[in-house]
């Protein structure tokens, strides 16, 4: 996460969405908002999160972004569903006109057979023409199934990504909403109690930090290779200023950590890269994806393994207007898109949290491009 990262597109969000994973039913539902309105909100979001300077405003600007994101991903969520129930009557017309066909296609097999066991070189020039005709619409038939079958597949794995992506909102914006009315209850009761509030706040979030580092580091643990001689050539994922560099830092939302036999109170595994809402995240070095999903803390995140017992972590990333394309298992090239940069978890702004890890260790990612 980065105190302070300088977005290029800007924005805060009147939008009224509800929180909940679907709006409730209602005697006059409101209109499902346009890709443009939704876009809007989101440049909205952006602008007023950058401009925050106190603690409650941060807060309040994060639960606008992950509420008006909601709204989008619920959005997505229902037409990836219609577009599945749509693939599926898709699969099963299809299905019943080849049971329909099925005696053709038997006397079709049994007529090919015989062609074969009569002359070394049956072609289709022995059929009849309505025979042909079958035949060819059988193989029509299947080639439209097996079409079908892949957009069904790609669409449920795309309504898993979405709903993987709702629930993460959903526990994001719970804990926003639950600290920003313990920072309002306590503004009542006079500065003392806001500013004790605002420390313990201060806390839980560093907390999430905490969780969130030790689940990537299990993520990292089980994704390390020490197969092959580790890439030669390394890049940097995006353009633009680095707002938060490696090492030790004095922002108390950075976990603790011991480096080189040194413990630091608040210490950044990472460098922060300020880049615009949306920009294409690209891949480091070659390896293969790991890990595509959410962290504790609500961050979207793309692991990729790379010989040598490397591991690179993107992070921030956009899980609502441009889901990372990459699926586990993907081998990317150096360069390839694997994400985009987006406003989950833990952030002040748009901005990549790129990591490399040696022996499930941090390392400046800045010192690969510099001695390579």
């Amino acid at each position: 996460m980065s105190p302070r990262a300088s977005p290029s597109t800007g924005a805060s969000s009147a939008a009224t969405a509800s929180p909940n994973a679907r709006p409730t039913a209602s005697p006059t539902p409101e209109p499902t908002p346009s890709a443009e309105e939704l876009e809007a909100a989101r440049a909205r979001d952006a602008a007023l999160l950058a401009s925050a300077k106190s603690l409650t405003q941060i807060i309040d600007a994060q639960a606008l972004v992950a509420r008006d994101e909601l709204t989008a991903l619920n959005v997505e969520v229902d037409r990836v569903a219609q577009d599945l129930d749509a693939v599926g009557s898709d699969i099963a017309g299809l299905q019943a006109q080849a049971n329909d066909r099925r005696a053709i296609r038997e006397r079709l097999t049994r007529d090919a057979f015989r062609l074969a066991a009569a002359s070394a070189t049956p072609s289709l020039a022995a059929l009849t023409d309505p025979q042909i005709e079958a035949y060819r619409e059988l193989l029509s038939i299947d080639a439209a199934l097996r079409d079908a079958q892949t957009r069904l597949s790609e669409r449920a794995a795309q309504l898993a990504s979405a709903r993987e992506a709702v629930a993460a909102k959903q526990g994001q914006l719970s804990r926003l909403r639950d600290r920003a009315r313990t920072i309002a209850a306590a503004a009542a009761n006079g500065e003392g109690d806001k500013r004790a509030a605002e420390v313990a706040v201060l806390e839980s979030l560093a907390r999430d930090a905490a969780a969130a580092q030790t689940s990537l580091a299990q993520l990292v643990a089980t994704a390390m290779s020490s197969d092959g001689a580790a890439p030669s050539t390394w890049s940097l994922p995006v353009r633009g200023a680095i707002t938060q560099p490696f090492g030790p830092t004095t922002f108390a939302l950075e976990p603790a950590r011991t480096f080189r036999g040194s413990y630091y109170a608040h210490f950044h595994d990472a460098i922060d890269i300020a880049a615009p809402l949306g920009q294409p995240v690209l891949a480091a070095a070659e390896g293969r994806v790991t890990f595509v999903g959410h962290l504790s803390d609500g961050a979207m995140v793309v692991l990729i393994a790379h010989p040598g017992g490397l591991v690179s972590v993107y992070a921030h990333l956009d899980d609502t207007f441009a889901r990372p394309p990459v699926r586990i298992g993907d081998p990317v090239i150096a360069g390839e898109v694997i994400g985009f940069v987006g406003l989950t978890g833990i952030t002040t702004g748009p901005h990549l949290h790129f990591a490399v890890l040696s022996g499930g260790q941090p390392m400046d990612p800045l010192s690969l491009l510099a001695s390579r």
